[in-house]
């Protein structure tokens, strides 16, 4: 006969009960809800794999999590807490903040740079970096992008946004766009795995 572990028991129940208001498979708020984290934690459980998630690829709502993987990341956080931890550097204004663990090099975007004009606006800034225009306006508009005002508009000089493209205020954005990560890829230096010898 199996035995019964109260403890056990009395914590799946109240996981089911937890989840019981929330569809199968779960977004990403809900599950946040349920488990009573941040945005930003959320969002690092999900994108590491460390909570198994799909991402549809939309916009916004792009996660859909299954009720039993939210259920296994509730025992094993009981159990492990520090398993889920996200690194230092992950929140913005965490007190052991680091520089991120890789960015861009200026000499190496050199070349895509020589491709654009002398000075960009705000639109063609947005082309390059993968960000909407709006996003560009208001790195500029903050004074992190330096730039100045053109008939409703920003004008910024190559070498400006070559020095923002490389500080580290652009390369710790949390949320990257394809174009960046795409730019980090093509300056990150590809470590080879040496050979096995048969």
């Amino acid at each position: 006969m199996k035995k019964v572990n109260p403890v056990q028991d009395a914590l799946e129940r109240e996981i089911q009960d937890l989840l019981a208001p929330y569809p199968d498979p779960m977004g990403r708020t809900g599950f946040r809800k349920a488990c009573r984290i941040g945005t930003r934690t959320s969002i690092y459980l999900l994108q590491s794999g460390l909570v198994p998630c799909e991402n549809t690829g939309k916009q916004t709502r792009c996660y859909k999590i299954a009720k039993s993987d939210v259920a296994a990341y509730l025992r094993r956080r009981l159990a492990e807490p520090a398993y889920y931890t996200p690194p230092s550097g992950w929140y913005k204004n965490y007190p052991n903040h680091k520089p991120p663990a890789f960015g861009l090099n200026g000499a190496l975007l050199l070349t895509e740079a020589a491709r654009q004009p002398d000075v960009l606006d705000a639109r063609q800034i947005a082309q390059v970096t993968g960000y909407a225009s709006r996003t560009v306006s208001r790195w500029c508009t903050e004074g992190r992008l330096k730039a100045f005002p053109y008939q409703h508009t920003y004008k910024v000089p190559k070498e400006w946004l070559l020095e923002f493209l490389t500080s580290e205020d652009y390369n710790s954005i949390t949320r990257k766009s394809k174009e960046h990560y795409a730019m980090i890829a093509a300056v990150e230096p590809k470590l080879r795995r040496p050979r096995k010898k048969s």
